[in-house]
């Protein structure tokens, strides 16, 4: 990986423990600032003020679920102030399309390894913000 992640700031919002820890090590390891939550409520109350360069957010999340987080920090479906790829199990196209609308970058179907994502993050997070969002994801 040629990209400098020093100071970058990733939130992991997912609801499988194993998953969540893989994650995480997998981000810190590789020089990303990694914030963690468990469930829909507490992902929201962290980006409050965790201000993230990316969020990873599971659809499936407890509490609230990774649309409804969605719909809450971006009620309008405009551009976020920040990555965002979403994770699923059984990734449909409906999925996909609400994730986007919902102002979701990219998506990725469970099951993933860790460098899959890394590499899906580190695409995203060169990409400027201001570029418009292409119709379907990066990678399905």
């Amino acid at each position: 990986m040629n990209f400098d992640t020093r100071g970058l700031r990733v939130m992991v919002a997912e609801h499988d423990r194993a998953v969540l820890e893989m994650l995480q090590i997998r981000l810190d390891t590789a020089g990303f600032n990694t914030c963690t939550a468990r469930d829909g409520l507490l992902a929201l109350e962290t980006l409050k003020t965790y201000r993230p360069s990316a969020l990873l957010i599971d659809l499936r999340l407890p509490g609230l679920n990774g649309f409804e987080v969605l719909k809450l920090i971006n009620p309008r479906g405009t551009r976020l102030p920040f990555q965002v790829l979403v994770m699923a199990r059984d990734l449909g196209a409906e999925d996909i399309q609400q994730a986007l609308a919902l102002g979701a970058a990219d998506c990725i179907a469970k099951p993933f390894s860790g460098a899959d994502v890394l590499e899906r993050l580190v695409r995203l997070l060169r990409r400027p913000l201001n570029t418009p969002r292409p119709k379907r994801p990066l990678y399905v």
